[in-house]
């Protein structure tokens, strides 16, 4: 009687263990499926081709479910939902540092708001990250959001050859978030080393035509936006990710050459002319703006250094804190780090530069393995790239930063279970 029993229990473990092997690998394709949909939302934005989808907000929609099918994954399979490590908790102690700001705050709606953007923030990083735990998969990533950037690449690039509402007068845009030249600058130049990554590993002639086009796309539009550091940052990004690697230093010097020679043909006169600003900052009003809000900064970090004004709240703590000198017309910090000791003081500051040190650090250490460098490298780039944007810009709360953290924290564990494996292997 008793060996009958057993062997129905047997049956009955190996059948339950196959259901979960299956339902682990049913939401696992789910969640990466949301992954991709998500940057490809990201960058098309349907809505505003299709005004009644806005409702929906598919960007934010595809995230969250791309994180819950994460969860149920990790629940089916029993292993750990990756946070990124020790490694990562400068990064998350640094967020921590938003809702905890809601005691200290000069505007306590515009921190909510803040709190609200981080928390979406740290899905992306979250989810993406657990959801590219293989080379196949972040290939895939990389690759996808190339070809989603065509959407407000070409979109602007139409927008330029219209004429239609340029900004002021020059400057090229597109929909929604895009509708800004700066954002959509920055927005290119994230994915610029995944479209090059695409045109230097694709296998078929086809596919590495398609994505040198992608990329010419890219850099075409940041030219159009005329944003002087979205241009910086595109040629720093290029020559990164081209410079390593077999062959690097001549594909860099052929490609530094050939923008060269693109820009000198087919870049608008007024391109030159807001580039040459450069050399005469001090009437370039743009840069005005900015050191009037760097004088309110000024003013905060000698009253609040620790803690900062409150996350988001900047533009209304000018009024408090702004000398008369930066007058009344208010401004963004316009440096990403500037910001964040504004808003949430020199601690926060400390640990978001610390995380970012971490990992441009460890990402060229893998940039030399033989099995995932060359994506190492197209991350590396692409986030060394949006950084330097940053400088110029300041977005803390970004889409684009945090889904490149997460792409960064997934190649660096690839890269060390790889090794491991090897080692264990001899």
């Amino acid at each position: 009687m008793t060996a009958p029993l057993d062997m129905t229990l047997d049956a009955g473990l190996l059948a339950r263990d196959a259901w979960l092997e299956r339902a682990s690998r049913r939401w696992g394709s789910l969640a990466h499926g949301a992954a991709l949909l998500f940057v490809v939302m990201l960058y098309s934005n349907p809505q505003f081709w299709w005004p009644s989808l806005e409702r929906l907000r598919l960007a934010f929609v595809s995230a969250g479910l791309c994180a819950g099918a994460v969860v149920v994954h990790r629940l089916v399979s029993g292993e750990r939902l990756r946070l990124g490590g020790w490694a990562a908790a400068p990064l998350w102690a640094y967020l921590a540092f938003i809702p905890a700001s809601l005691a200290w705050t000069v505007s306590a709606s515009d921190t909510r708001f803040s709190l609200g953007e981080a928390w979406k923030m740290a899905v992306v990083f979250v989810a993406v990250q657990n959801v590219l735990d293989g080379r196949p998969r972040l290939r895939r990533f990389l690759l996808v959001g190339a070809l989603a950037s065509l959407g407000p690449a070409l979109g602007s690039i139409e927008v330029w050859r219209t004429g239609d509402a340029l900004v002021d007068g020059f400057r090229s845009h597109w929909r929604g978030a895009y509708a800004d030249p700066n954002r959509l600058s920055m927005a290119l130049v994230a994915v610029l080393p995944f479209a090059l990554y695409g045109a230097v590993s694709a296998r078929r002639r086809w596919a590495r035509a398609l994505f040198w086009a992608v990329s010419t796309a890219q850099l075409a539009a940041v030219v159009l936006t005329h944003s002087r550091s979205g241009s910086i940052a595109a040629g720093v990004a290029t020559l990164l990710f081209l410079g390593r690697g077999r062959g690097g230093l001549r594909r860099a010097a052929v490609a530094a050459v050939a923008i060269t020679i693109g820009l000198a043909i087919a870049a608008p006169e007024t391109f030159w002319q807001r580039s040459a600003t450069l050399g005469n900052l001090e009437e370039d009003e743009s840069v005005q703006g900015r050191e009037n809000a760097w004088k309110v900064l000024g003013v905060i970090v000698d009253e609040r250094p620790l803690t900062g004004v409150g996350a988001g709240a900047f533009i209304q703590a000018w009024g408090h804190f702004a000398p008369l000198e930066a007058g009344a017309r208010r401004y963004i910090a316009h440096n990403v780090l500037l910001e964040i000791v504004g808003e949430l003081g020199v601690v926060a500051f400390a640990l978001f530069c610390a995380f970012c040190g971490w990992v441009l650090l460890r990402l060229w250490g893998v940039g030399a393995d033989p099995l995932v460098g060359v994506e190492a490298r197209a991350i590396f780039a692409a986030l060394a790239g949006y950084l330097v944007t940053e400088m110029a810009n300041g977005y803390s709360l970004s889409w684009f930063l945090y889904f490149l953290f997460a792409c960064a924290v997934a190649v660096i564990r690839t890269a060390r279970l790889r090794a491991t494996l090897s080692r264990e292997a001899t």
